[in-house]
């Protein structure tokens, strides 16, 4: 009997070695030969719960879709399924693993089970990445009309459901046409009113009013079957598909902007822009082509509208120039004053959501002719006048001193130093003149004189032509005079005015 115990002790014991030896070598193959040598585990979870593993996570999503067409060819109508499917490897050597037709049937089943019973039949809208449910086409079209009603005020355009039937569910979308005019030649399922469809127009006539309206985004309506608490209200659809948000775009620079317009343009205000784009300030000159973030409000439902427009308008002629070439450009002289025409318009009016996005005139017809301006302008560029000394102090301005005129200003100079022509002209006089002492006096183009006094040498003779900046003399102090200096005037039409207001 001891002996039967040691020899099962013995057996025991060689089996658990056995066993032992026999992971030891398949983790060694393992660890040897690489995962390829060994099928990958992959385990199924849906809807929350582990139904099976397979070998690839592609075999999962196969036996899913498949399930789901399954029921769906089976089903008299839509059914509404909302699988989670997870796919989660797990490292194990040993494990069942499925096939994908095996898992197929689980799914197949599973998938009954979640289909809701007390679904409802509905219509569920897609716009962009928003979807809404209503419980009617009915609802669908007072929805879509209300949207459009916004800026189609008097109703003049209908909106149609028209069947899309290549798919595998049964789709709708949005035509909206003139009660006269048809977009195209589908079958319109549901219309929002009665009316025979002829060829569409194809050209606008000038014909007040609006002329064609749409939708910026595509409309997509799919028969659904869905839960009744899913459900929308129109008019909370309608708030969901009109209410503006905010959406950050990108504007151009183009010639001519700044911010202030910019701001005119998109309807947002300069704080905002200045806001979004903080590297932009007053002081910011913006270049062509630079591009600014700006906010402008966006509903989810974009309404395109094109209306033509009549209107009266005033307008101005271009002025009209006459050149004279014995005058200088400063002169001008009016000879016609203009007058303000009236015209009418008629434009094309492009808008987005209502606000203006541009605008084609397509015909003018002037009622009341503008005159236009006449102007006589000088072509001559008139003589500058220069400082005629370098240096110097100035020591007393043009105005009354000592209960007189003092008809120019001085600078204190020391003699000797070079006096020059402020301004090209001819020497009428040069020579001694009185309180003056020795002096030149100028006559310029343009009819002004200068003169230049209290000098202690003469370079010029009367009736010499001399240019700007030539050397005519060297100041002194001569004359009355209480110190070196350079006396100098202009003088305009006989009058002598202030120099300071002629210097460049």
């Amino acid at each position: 009997m001891n002996r039967n115990k040691i020899l099962n002790g013995k057996v025991k014991v060689t089996a658990v070695k056995s066993i032992a030896a026999v992971a030891v070598c398949l983790t060694c193959a393992y660890a040897l030969f690489g995962k390829a040598s060994f099928p990958k585990y992959y385990e199924v979870t849906l809807n929350g719960e582990v139904i099976g593993a397979v070998s690839s996570q592609e075999d999962a999503e196969i036996a899913l879709k498949d399930a789901r067409y399954q029921i769906i060819t089976e089903a008299d109508g839509m059914v509404y399924m909302n699988p989670e499917l997870t796919v989660t490897e797990k490292k194990k050597l040993f494990g069942k693993r499925m096939k994908a037709e095996e898992l197929e049937e689980i799914m197949y089943t599973a998938l009954q089970d979640n289909i809701f019973s007390e679904n409802q039949k509905a219509y569920t809208i897609k716009i962009n990445e928003t979807t809404i449910n209503l419980a009617s086409k009915e609802e669908v079209l007072e929805l879509l009309e209300a949207t459009k009603n916004r800026f189609d005020t008097n109703n003049e355009f209908q909106i149609q459901l028209v069947e899309d039937t290549s798919g595998v569910f049964n789709t709708l979308t949005t035509d909206i046409t003139k009660p006269e005019v048809s977009i195209n030649e589908r079958a319109v399922v549901f219309a929002s009113e009665d009316g025979t469809p002829v060829q569409n127009a194809e050209e606008f006539t000038l014909e007040e009013g609006l002329k064609d309206i749409k939708f910026e985004q595509e409309v997509q309506v799919v028969e659904s079957y869905i839960k009744e608490n899913q459900l929308t209200t129109v008019q909370e659809a309608y708030d969901m598909v009109t209410k503006e948000k905010e959406k950050n775009e990108i504007y151009e620079v183009q010639p001519g902007d700044c911010i202030s317009i910019i701001a005119e343009k998109t309807d947002v205000p300069s704080s905002k822009i200045y806001e979004l784009n903080g590297e932009v300030t007053d002081n910011s000159i913006l270049q062509i082509g630079q591009e600014l973030v700006i906010t402008v409000p966006e509903p989810e439902l974009t309404v395109l509208a094109t209306e033509t427009l009549t209107y009266e308008e005033e307008y101005q002629e271009g002025t009209i120039y006459i050149d004279n070439d014995s005058w200088y450009t400063t002169e001008q002289v009016i000879q016609q004053q203009g007058t303000v025409g009236y015209r009418e318009v008629t434009a094309l009016v492009n808008t987005r959501n209502g606000r203006e996005v541009n605008r084609e005139i397509i015909n003018e017809k002037v009622t009341t002719e503008s005159l236009p301006t006449i102007i006589e302008r000088g072509t001559i560029v008139p003589p500058t006048y220069i400082k005629p000394i370098v240096g110097g102090t100035l020591t007393s301005y043009y105005g009354q001193r000592w209960g007189r005129l003092h008809a120019g200003v001085d600078w204190g100079i020391s003699t000797g130093s070079t006096v020059m022509a402020s301004c090209g002209g001819k020497v009428v006089s040069a020579g001694w003149n009185g309180g003056y002492g020795y002096s030149i006096l100028l006559q310029h183009s343009d009819g002004k004189q200068t003169r230049y006094a209290h000098l202690s040498k003469i370079l010029v003779s009367p009736g010499q032509y001399v240019e700007q900046g030539e050397k005519i003399g060297l100041s002194g102090n001569t004359g009355n005079s209480t110190g070196p200096h350079l006396h100098f005037e202009i003088i305009v039409n006989g009058n002598a005015m202030n120099p300071l207001n002629y210097l460049n």
